[in-house]
């Protein structure tokens, strides 16, 4: 349904009615005649004499078209001068120049379009018994020249409701328009409605989608006639259905796909100017006599558009990474893995695709790549890991990454055993060694490894090795004096402020983040920064916590307008911390009240 279909009707050998004759070898001619001997050429419209032509007396059922001359019959071998196509489809033999007649009636009009609706009396013998029964169909052809076109041509192919599709011949009285809209000018009465879940008949098998339109029209379709709906297949494609039944569309018992979009989600769509950014301000939206999945408020004008299908066609995710960002990608093979994003938003080459787009091509580090088709932390996420050179491989900043993707793999038991081997030779070198150079350099690489395996700790949940690791780990930072120092003694203080907190202890969790919030202010020269917003909201509530109230809304005041500054005011963080303070502050309230 909504899909034309070709006749594949090919029935005998067509060919052209002024060159070969039909269903017989080519330019076949009697010995002692000629064309030129015959006085009605080919196109000539005639009457055929016959007093029992058929067993029909009707005298439009006698007149027909002369489309060959001396054509040999299949029945009986003979050679007849004259093959003429009668106007109600029979090739007729006629081997008597008296037995025609030339006529001015003309063959049958064909004034129905593809498309239209219409309604035929099919005589009787003809498949059909009740003859004075319309049955109504659809036109899938119109053959405007039929009368002189190839053998089995017909002026109309008709696919009729009751299941069948069969050409019909005339004449003009047997066939009708059938209109859409009643005597008092008003559509009839539909079964389904807008939003109505359906099953439509295509391609020999039933397909789910939902009504959007009825009396749906199309450029093609002639005046005042209207399909009674149109479709969105689930598959994401629109198809009208031509007829209101059962054989073309039902009602359907499976559920809805999810719309993958909801209230307040920033999106971009496709509008005459290209891709624009906007927020989506409905779902399931009538405008009109249209239903649309999303209306969405778009940014650059303030006005609304409406998304006719949810589908990467016309409205899309707005993608958290862009070409050349760091990022780190799960698979089910290697877990996750460090590359950089080479593509977005790549076409999908899948037939079943059904319109969506992949949202990253990732170029892996070891030149692999990566087709990641989720935009979410559970797919992709930033990462700060630079792309790592086989030199450098043995350097600190490429230990600290492999810990991290055996931590994030769940593989606890190889990063310990990695840190453990590097722990040990850092700590033999600065035993055996008496230069006081190389002595501070190994102490910052060692306190770099036990700061990664305290991590390790953390991540399986052994709090006590964890803290022994940054006991020492903040011993050996204290005993230097490189430029590295106060970046150091942060990171050591908010791993101990993490392991407080851990382990219940609220009061030393909150004294750790205090000295954490003075050493990101040294380290940053007073700017603002991502760790820095961070720290101001985890600290002010631990200072809530202890009962220092007014102190903790303070900083989470702070920490959110500096997030909301650098990352946006629909950060999750930055949304997340609002509604924490906000359930803080209503918790005052009702205290008060009480």
């Amino acid at each position: 349904m909504g899909r034309r279909r070709q006749n594949n009707r090919k029935g005998n050998k067509k060919t052209s009615s002024r060159g070969n004759g039909e269903g017989g070898d080519s330019n076949e001619s009697s010995s002692n005649a000629s064309t030129t001997d015959l006085p009605f050429a080919i196109g000539t419209r005639v009457e055929v004499r016959s007093e029992n032509y058929r067993g029909k007396s009707a005298s439009s059922l006698r007149t027909g078209t002369v489309a060959g001359h001396w054509r040999k019959q299949k029945s009986d071998g003979r050679i007849a001068p004259y093959l003429v196509l009668m106007d109600d489809g029979m090739a007729l033999y006629a081997h008597r120049t008296e037995a025609l007649m030339e006529t001015t009636v003309p063959p049958m009009e064909v004034t129905y379009n593809i498309g239209c609706r219409v309604e035929c009396q099919l005589a009787e013998g003809e498949e059909i018994s009740e003859a004075t029964k319309w049955f109504p169909g659809t036109i899938i052809q119109a053959h405007h020249n039929w009368a002189i076109s190839p053998i089995d041509t017909p002026p109309y192919f008709v696919r009729f409701d009751y299941g069948r599709e069969r050409p019909f011949w005339g004449p003009a009285d047997r066939i009708r328009e059938i209109q859409s809209k009643d005597k008092s000018g008003r559509f009839p009465t539909l079964r389904f409605g807008v939003g109505d879940r359906v099953s439509c008949y295509m391609d020999s098998r039933w397909v789910p989608g939902k009504i959007v339109q009825t009396w749906y029209r199309e450029d093609e379709f002639q005046d005042d006639h209207a399909a009674p709906y149109q479709v969105l297949l689930d598959t994401g494609g629109f198809i009208y259905s031509p007829m209101d039944d059962d054989d073309c569309i039902m009602k359907s018992t499976l559920p809805p796909p999810e719309l993958r979009f909801e209230l307040g989600d920033k999106v971009k769509c496709r509008v005459e100017g290209g891709w624009e950014p906007g927020i989506i301000a409905n779902i399931e939206v009538l405008n009109g006599e249209r239903l649309y999945p999303y209306g969405i408020k778009m940014d650059y004008n303030g006005e609304f558009v409406y998304a006719p299908c949810d589908n990467d066609m016309f409205i899309r995710k707005i993608l958290r990474f862009k070409k050349g960002d760091r990022v780190e990608c799960y698979t089910e093979e290697d877990g996750w893995v460090l590359g950089e994003v080479a593509e977005t938003e790549v076409d999908d080459d899948d037939d079943f695709s059904h319109g969506q787009i992949i949202p990253y091509r990732v170029r892996l580090d070891n030149n692999d790549e990566l087709f990641v088709e989720s935009d979410d932390d559970s797919c992709i996420k930033y990462s700060t890991s630079p792309r790592v050179s086989r030199a450098e491989q043995n350097s600190n900043g490429f230990v600290h990454v492999v810990s991290r993707m055996l931590i994030n793999n769940e593989e606890y038991e190889e990063a310990q055993e990695m840190l453990q081997e590097k722990i040990e030779v850092m700590r033999s070198k600065i035993k055996n060694n008496s230069s006081h150079t190389d002595v501070a350099k190994w102490r910052v690489d060692l306190s770099h490894f036990l700061c990664y395996m305290s991590e390790v700790h953390q991540a399986s949940g052994s709090l006590e090795d964890m803290k022994l690791a940054l006991v020492e780990a903040m011993v050996l930072t204290k005993l230097s004096n490189d430029k590295s120092k106060p970046h150091r003694l942060l990171d050591v203080t908010s791993k101990l402020a993490t392991y407080a907190t851990l382990n219940g202890d609220n009061r030393n969790a909150l004294r750790y983040s205090e000295e954490a919030i003075l050493l990101v202010k040294e380290t940053t020269h007073g700017q603002d920064s991502f760790r820095l917003g961070s720290l101001l909201i985890e600290t002010g509530k631990l200072n809530v916590a202890c009962n220092m109230r007014e102190r903790g809304l303070t900083q989470m005041s702070d920490g959110i307008d500096i997030l909301g500054r650098l990352c946006g005011s629909d950060n999750k963080q930055v949304v997340q911390a609002n509604e924490e303070y906000d359930r803080i502050c209503e918790g005052e309230r009702e205290s008060d009240d009480n």
